[in-house]
């Protein structure tokens, strides 16, 4: 211990001796550990540490599949012949997010509400922070009037305290009494209020309509791929006692909870974990020359030490501590930018993870890190060590104090390697970053079928014990639109149940004569709209005409009389609907090709959700899901269709002349003046709509390009170190030629070809890394193939620019050498 603290002491000194050197190595350490330690924290946090439900690995999500490719929510027939025949499931529980109006002091304010089973609580592993859960039976119809709140509802509205219990919250106009606050991590459903489930609802018992979500925990004892086989075998039982042939394709699907939340995250943190892993080879890199060409230019000093009895082993020993000191000292500036770095990534995007904390630097961030900067530090004190090893003491002790160090052969090509290997890992993670940004902007500039300037996008919800005819539903609408007009700078609004890129809601069609199953199997997009919606976006309408104002009133009607047929049905799966219940649809142009290629789909008849629609127009495409997805067939409802039912919620969407955010204001005063008890929420533009379904592409491109750019930064400082020292040691050898009659310009080609040819050498063997390592970004890129040659050539040129910037200012320096004051060393 003495002995270390020795020469820990030792190494302070010489580090304070040379602050220059000292400055830039410990800088050059902090990107790379600092980098490495906010990126793994953010792994920590999402993929390492256990969810902080009770017996987390118990825990699996529900699903089913249908014929279309993926997954889906369950129907809730399906779910109930589940929870009652499985052997290996302690406990099953659903819930179903909706919006809802929270209204009673102050402005209205649209929350998530997550109507779940009485047992959801108890299925997840949850204790409540204060109250109680959900008991049995709550979840009956007229006994489900209570609530619990979310941890930041609670800190919203009751301020935190706990007199809250026993409290009302109005919810839609219906009051519900408070009975618990929930721990402040769980995130997991997300959700403002929780509320019981009507159980007892008839659509629990409707087989075919995917609407609800399930949980389910495993028995002690029993694994996930038993749980699987057993709900399999209730599957296929299901389908030979209730499914048509059609529907065999019908499967329960198990995941693991913590799988199914990390799904398309994990990928994406190990591609970053493994980019600042890079960054941080490089910056080894870095260190491993600068240790090096200081170490040489200490071998008389370490000469003398060992002439006085210092072992090679004593010797070796200083030299890796203090490299592991300048380790050390870069990962404590390291972690101070890791703790800036972990919050901007947490501000900057939402990872659906339940956590017992936030994404923090915590002690296993703080031990990763510690022992990354050790074996770095070992890492890059290893070339001078051994370098010490191989001195030749008689030879460095006959050298006077001024002379220009000799390297070996062996020292030079040591030093070249690591150069050649910090412009490799540079022109790789510079390709990666060139192909996200060209798929990125290519993204960015996708046409989605829709025009995002100028649109403003806001979500209401229409309670139904409120709103509970179609007349209620029908006024509010009108005077709504109407009022929202006349708002100056306004030029159209819109009602519609989905908008572009965020999701909505689709299902199956039949159309006569069709022959083929895949048509049988093609998921049809549904939107009901007023008729501004396309004249909002700017869909253009290619055949046919828009809907009417008869076409609105025919569809309400129509939609009444099914209602009313439906529910006086015992069984509604076997509902015959009469022919003259027909109306009016628009279809998009995919849906046109799709069902009728080759033919005028005007005035073609199809049926969908047992109702008769007749087509009377065609329009442009718009893609549904997200940017990446090419639009799907998409069938336009008139929206007094779905007024039929009690409640309606939807997307209200203004087209301005002024800009989109200056309107809301108004927007909502129009609102208030019809109904206080309602509120907006999900106020965007169109464009942040598009922004935030790209949020996760755009997080990544920025992140890989920074580290990137510090590479490329490295590289460069690594080179032009190099060079420098080159020119030093060889200052005696470029005096003579130049003495002998060589010109400037040969002492600037002697550099700059020693340069060029490190170049040229890391970026044949950083082509050949980018050709593997780009495979691993084939799901994220976009309209860009990983061998794009295009990204390839402009990377290798800006790179090789770069490097032969930083070989020049040494080759420069070379050539106003001085052969008189050249030929003064010895």
């Amino acid at each position: 211990m003495n002995a270390l603290i020795q020469d820990v002491k030792y190494a302070l000194r010489m580090l304070s001796k040379a602050p220059g050197f000292t400055a830039i190595a410990i800088l050059t350490l902090a990107l790379g550990i600092g980098a490495n330690a906010a990126i793994f924290s953010v792994i920590n946090a999402v993929l390492l540490e256990p969810l902080p439900f009770k017996d987390p690995g118990q825990l699996v999500v529900l699903r089913e599949s249908e014929s279309a490719p993926g997954n889906y929510p369950l129907d809730g027939a399906d779910f109930l012949d589940w929870q009652a025949q499985n052997t290996t499931f302690s406990s099953m529980s659903v819930y179903f997010v909706a919006s809802a109006n929270a209204s009673g002091a102050g402005d209205a304010e649209s929350v998530r509400v997550n109507q779940a089973e009485a047992n959801i609580f108890e299925t997840l592993g949850v204790e409540p922070l204060i109250g109680r859960r959900f008991a049995k039976g709550e979840d009956a119809a007229g006994k489900d009037h209570v609530v619990v709140l979310s941890y930041g509802f609670w800190q919203r509205h009751f301020g935190g305290e706990t007199n809250a219990l026993g409290k009302t919250v109005e919810l839609d106009s219906e009051a519900y009494t408070v009975i618990g606050v929930l721990p402040r991590w769980l995130s997991f459903p997300r959700g403002d209020v929780w509320v019981p489930m009507d159980m007892t609802q008839p659509q629990m018992h409707n087989r075919g309509s995917h609407w609800i979500s399930a949980i389910g925990r495993v028995k002690p004892g029993r694994t996930v791929e038993q749980a699987r086989a057993d709900l399999m075998t209730i599957s296929m039982r299901l389908i030979k006692q209730y499914r048509t042939p059609d529907d065999t394709a019908v499967r329960s699907l198990v995941f693991p909870l913590k799988e199914y939340l990390t799904r398309g995250t994990e990928e994406m943190l190990w591609i970053l974990f493994g980019a600042v892993g890079l960054v941080l080879l490089v910056a080894c890199g870095n260190i491993a020359n600068l240790l090096m060409a200081r170490a040489t230019g200490r071998q008389r000093e370490i000469a003398v030490r060992a002439a006085m009895g210092a072992g090679r082993w004593r010797i070796a020993r200083q030299l890796l501590t203090e490299s592991v000191l300048l380790s050390l000292l870069g990962a404590g500036i390291g972690l101070m930018a890791a703790l800036w770095g972990v919050a901007a990534i947490a501000a900057a995007t939402t990872l659906p993870i339940p956590r017992a904390t936030p994404i923090a630097v915590n002690p296993t961030v703080l031990f990763f890190t510690i022992a990354v900067s050790v074996l770095v530090g070992i890492l890059f004190g290893l070339a001078p060590a051994v370098q010490a090893q191989r001195m030749n003491l008689s030879e460095e002790l006959k050298s006077s104090s001024n002379a220009v160090v000799s390297v070996s052969a062996g020292r030079r090509l040591l030093r070249d390697a690591l150069v050649v290997g910090e412009i490799a890992a540079s022109l790789a993670l510079l390709v990666g970053a060139g192909l996200l940004l060209r798929s990125f902007a290519r993204l960015r500039n996708e046409d989605i079928g829709v025009q995002k300037q100028n649109v403003l996008t806001m979500y209401i919800n229409l309670p139904a014990s409120t709103y509970k005819t179609y007349a209620a539903e029908q006024q509010f609408v009108d005077q709504l639109l109407g009022r929202i007009t006349l708002v100056p700078g306004v030029k159209s609004a819109a009602l519609s149940s989905e908008i572009a890129v965020d999701g909505g809601s689709n299902g199956y069609v039949t159309v006569p004569g069709n022959t083929n199953p895949k048509l049988a199997q093609q998921l049809v997009e549904q939107n009901y709209i007023t008729p501004d919606y396309f004249k909002t976006f700017g869909i253009p309408l290619t055949q046919g005409r828009n809907f009417t104002a008869d076409d609105m009133k025919h569809a309400g009607e129509v939609g009444q009389k099914l209602y009313a047929l439906f529910m006086a049905a015992k069984d509604p799966s076997k509902v015959k609907v009469p022919p003259e219940l027909s109306y009016g649809v628009i279809i998009n142009q995919t849906m046109a090709k799709t069902f009728w290629p080759n033919q005028d789909p005007i005035g073609k008849v199809y049926t969908a959700g047992g109702a008769r629609q007749v087509v009377i127009g065609v329009v442009g495409d718009e893609r549904q899901w997200n940017v990446r997805q090419a639009a799907i067939p998409e069938n336009y409802f008139p929206v007094t269709f779905n007024f039929v039912s009690p409640g309606f919620g939807g997307s209200i969407s203004v087209k301005t002349a002024v800009s989109p955010t200056s309107i809301t204001g108004a927007v909502r005063n129009e609102l208030r003046g019809l109904d206080s008890s309602l509120a907006l929420s999900n106020v965007r533009t169109m464009e942040q709509v598009v922004a935030d379904g790209m949020q996760g592409d755009s997080l990544e491109t920025f992140l890989l390009g920074v580290f990137a750019a510090v590479a490329l930064l490295l590289a460069a400082v690594g080179l032009y170190g190099v060079m420098s020292y080159m020119v030093t040691q060889r200052t005696h050898e470029i005096g003579i030629r130049m003495a002998l009659g060589a010109q400037r310009r040969d002492a600037l080609k002697l550099v700059m070809s020693h340069g060029g040819m490190l170049t040229v050498i890391g970026l044949v063997l950083g082509i050949v890394a980018a050709l593997g390592l780009t495979q691993l970004l084939g799901a994220a890129l976009y309209g860009v193939r990983a061998t794009d040659p295009a990204t390839y050539v402009v990377v290798a040129v800006m790179l090789a620019f770069v490097a032969l910037l930083a070989c020049y200012v040494p080759a420069r320096r070379a050539t106003r050498v001085d052969p008189i004051v050249a030929l003064r060393y010895e």
